[in-house]
């Protein structure tokens, strides 16, 4: 059913109704929109709410109920039973199934709300970026030393070079030298009288 809504404004715009809908003198509803009541089911359009055009609202399973100062974008549609609470801003295209908003909320544009079908949906805000937290150097020096770790020069580490072999002495070089040759004299000495009494006990061998 067609009918002529008269806003505060003084304007009166075509507005589609059917069934059982209930609109405060105050609210705001723009032309093109339909409002649709199911049988024992009834909308409530409460003070001041702003419907925009081409929304649609249809109640069926209970009572649809919005809530004083509710803004509706243009091209809405709300499904079913259900509250939106007061002050409550609906984004323009966005979809609504069964409602039950608190007060004060935002639903963003396009958004599809209270789909079963689509499962649980989660909305996950990345949280802010940790600050980097810069050390206190009068907390982190040492309390018992007076001087500034961080003015000091860092110092290398010193690295022991092993000492050089001692070459032996001449003097040693020269025993070991004289104790061979007296070695060899008298292997020398005792192979020729070996020799010697070889000849004198057998002459003949």
């Amino acid at each position: 059913m067609l009918t002529k809504f008269r806003s505060l404004s003084r304007e009166v715009v075509p507005v589609h109704l059917d069934g059982n809908v209930s609109i405060d003198p105050s609210a705001a509803i723009a032309p093109g929109v339909l409002l649709q009541a199911e049988p024992n089911s009834r909308i409530t359009i409460g003070a001041g709410v702003c419907i925009g055009a081409g929304t649609i609202l249809h109640a069926s399973g209970g009572d649809l109920d919005i809530g004083a100062g509710v803004c509706v974008g243009r091209g809405v549609l709300i499904i079913g039973s259900g509250k939106i609470d007061r002050n409550t801003c609906i984004g323009a295209g966005s979809t609504i199934f069964d409602p039950q908003i608190d007060e004060g909320s935002v639903i963003p544009t396009h958004s599809v709300v209270g789909d079963r079908s689509r499962g649980e949906v989660s909305v996950v805000i990345d949280p802010p970026a940790p600050t980097p937290v810069v050390p206190d150097p009068s907390e982190t020096a040492d309390v018992w030393d007076s001087t500034n770790a961080w003015d000091t020069p860092a110092v290398p580490p010193v690295v022991e070079t092993p000492p050089a072999p001692t070459p032996p002495k001449t003097e040693e070089l020269l025993t070991v030298t004289i104790e061979i040759e007296k070695q060899s004299v008298k292997s020398v000495a005792g192979r020729a009288n070996f020799d010697r009494l070889k000849r004198h006990l057998f002459p003949n061998g």
